[in-house]
């Protein structure tokens, strides 16, 4: 009997570890399987990566990399927002005919192409209506660092007499979109560039072991995200209005490692930007640069400072070359205090964000008194610009 019953207190002891193993599993389980089922507790950096506007499918261009469809319009609705995407007989994000003579020609990514807003409210349609007397040419392009922005105004931009290009600079991809194309161009431009881009960016910033785990386990982003909280960094960020700020935290990493003046990325983005002054000039055109912030450089920096430091030394070496520049990260950054300037998700500026860049524009033209081209006729909607040679 004696040796029996230790027999059964062994087995019983035995047991006492499984038996835990087995609970923890099953409380992961749970939680994990709890987590996936309330919306609201779907970790930050899930919401951003699962986010979509619907299937991209840019038209290949051998001289910018890609374009949109032209003469597109299609209803676009995601959870962040609804609009109708309309592109002009380029796929470029105007209404047609171009006009004849431009004052304002503008240069940039999809920051300035009226993603989630359309083109009425793109900040660049808002500085035209400012100024009745006149007009504007959008060449914005998906992802089009200044490298891009040269080639695109050497082949659509310099047939349509201007006074003033706007080079728009949205250094939170900008860095690593002229590495990308500097890359493509480099290797022939033999593959599509939007897939080379993709793949070319994951080779840049690897995933960390921690971050793939988080793909799969929604629990462990969840607890990621609630440690940071607690460690004072929000992600999350709410306003009076009921809107919702999420930051994508991979972004602030990159950002918060800082920028060199001797950066490789810095040297080939100021050697784009003199090509286009020295373009522009050769026109009789002015050349000025926007610098356009992220939410994680606006937001971020109120507990991660040191992510507006790239943008500081751009901007110092951008004056030391003598450019002309201006930044409205002060007129997002103080306006979106109350309301956020951005879309929930999605990178981009929503219309009030569209607003403040435009007004900050107006601002600065009536500073400059840059003043109205001569009235010519505006050409016909089957008319196209001059073709030129897009050369590196």
């Amino acid at each position: 009997m004696f040796f029996e019953k230790i027999r059964w207190l062994l087995r019983a002891a035995g047991t006492i570890p499984f038996a835990g193993f087995s609970i923890l599993l099953g409380g992961i389980y749970l939680g994990e399987q709890t987590v996936r089922s309330i919306s609201d507790w779907t970790p930050v950096k899930v919401q951003i990566r699962t986010f979509t506007v619907g299937a991209y499918r840019p038209r290949p261009d051998v001289a910018v990399g890609f374009l949109d469809q032209p003469n597109l319009r299609q209803w676009v609705a995601t959870s962040d927002f609804e609009y109708l995407a309309e592109t002009d007989f380029w796929g470029f994000s105007n209404r047609v005919p171009w006009p004849g003579r431009v004052d304002v020609l503008f240069l940039g990514d999809s920051l300035i192409t009226g993603s989630g807003v359309g083109i009425d409210r793109q900040f660049s349609s808002l500085v035209g209506r400012a100024f009745p007397d006149r007009t504007v040419l959008n060449l914005g392009i998906a992802g089009a660092a200044p490298n891009r922005q040269l080639r695109t105004y050497r082949k659509f931009g310099v047939s349509s007499p201007h006074r003033l290009v706007v080079s728009c600079i949205y250094l939170a991809s900008d860095l690593d979109g002229e590495l990308q194309f500097d890359a493509w161009l480099k290797e022939g431009a033999k593959i599509d560039y939007n897939s080379f881009r993709l793949s070319f960016g994951d080779k840049l910033h690897p995933k960390s072991f921690w971050t793939r785990v988080q793909r799969k386990c929604f629990l462990c982003g969840k607890m990621t995200e609630l440690a940071l909280r607690w460690t004072g960094f929000s992600d999350r960020l709410s306003f009076p209005t009921g809107q919702e700020v999420l930051l994508d935290i991979d972004k602030l990493r990159f950002l918060a490692e800082g920028l060199s003046q001797q950066d490789g990325r810095v040297a080939s983005m100021l050697n784009s930007l003199q090509g286009i002054r020295a373009l522009a000039e050769s026109q009789g055109a002015q050349l000025l640069i926007m610098l356009i912030p992220s939410k994680e450089e606006i937001y971020g920096a109120l507990s991660l400072p040191e992510v507006l430091k790239p943008v500081h030394v751009l901007e110092q070496r951008l004056r030391e070359e003598k450019f002309s520049v201006l930044s409205v990260y002060d007129a997002v950054g103080s306006m979106g205090k109350e309301r956020s300037p951005f879309f929930t998700r999605d990178i981009h500026l929503n219309g009030y964000g569209n607003q403040i860049v435009a007004d900050r524009l107006v601002d600065w033209l009536r500073e400059s008194k840059l003043p109205a081209s001569d009235k010519t006729p505006a050409e016909t909607s089957k008319s196209r610009p001059a073709f030129h040679k897009a050369s590196s």
